[in-house]
């Protein structure tokens, strides 16, 4: 989230209407694609919750599941080969639970939220529909966020991200369950990017603005003011990330494009 106010980071920025782009789903009609150059890293950018926050990113009737991951898939189709998706998300209450104000960088995740943006897809020629998310959260690439998270004085660990249903605020019985399945932070609508980067065979690193101590009331301008309050630390690790990016995806054996 946030990717109009990155974007004016890259250098060559081209901004691209979805409207624009033979079929684009209902709902991403409205949203840009940024691309642009970070240093050696040819990169594309776009806000995955169509909508105002306040909204939740609603889906248009009539859209199928997979609409969620359209732009994932659009840019495997592409030849990109890693995904770096930012978020927010409320600490659960854990014995040890994240502080608010932290960038927590996801080790794994938990679909507690019934969806998938497989549903139906059927066969494709990015990827098997049964994908292997063992190794999704690439480990390089969160050992590297981690290592620049600290330079910037940003709280930072790892975590593992319950993506659940939206949209509706959680209630402290659920954010107990979350944290009781293995949950350190719970974020709604995250299992879209990530099985859809899954199926794609993308590296991934998820990284969530922690915005809330997941006790007590919450509202989501508040969730929105707090996540803002994150944005430019977020922005300088991705800046600083962007050739350990480059060097991950080379190592893999992916071709840089």
């Amino acid at each position: 989230t946030g990717g109009a106010t990155f974007a004016t980071r890259l250098a060559g920025l081209t901004r691209i209407p979805f409207a624009k782009i033979d079929g684009a789903p209902a709902a991403w009609r409205e949203v840009t694609l940024y691309t642009g150059k970070l240093g050696d890293l040819s990169l594309w950018l776009v806000d995955d919750a169509p909508g105002a926050a306040e909204d939740g990113g609603r889906e248009e009737a009539g859209d199928p599941a997979w609409a969620r991951g359209f732009p994932v898939w659009l840019a495997a189709a592409a030849g990109a080969s890693v995904l770096v998706h930012a978020s927010a998300g409320v600490a659960l209450p854990t014995k040890k639970p994240i502080q608010p104000g932290s960038l927590a960088f996801v080790s794994d995740h938990v679909n507690l939220s019934g969806r998938t943006p497989l549903l139906a897809l059927g066969a494709s020629d990015l990827g098997v529909l049964f994908p292997d998310t063992t190794e999704l959260h690439n480990h390089a690439l969160r050992a590297a966020a981690l290592r620049h998270v600290l330079k910037f004085g940003v709280p930072g660990g790892e975590a593992v991200a319950a993506c659940i249903a939206g949209p509706c605020l959680e209630t402290p019985a659920e954010r107990r369950f979350y944290a009781a399945a293995g949950a350190d932070v719970a974020v709604q609508e995250l299992q879209n990017p990530l099985i859809a980067a899954a199926h794609a065979g993308f590296a991934a690193l998820s990284i969530v603005c922690v915005t809330d101590s997941g006790e007590g009331a919450s509202d989501v301008k508040g969730i929105v003011t707090r996540a803002d309050a994150l944005a430019a630390a977020l922005e300088d690790v991705l800046v600083a990330l962007a050739p350990d990016i480059v060097r991950i995806a080379l190592a893999s054996g992916v071709e840089e494009r």
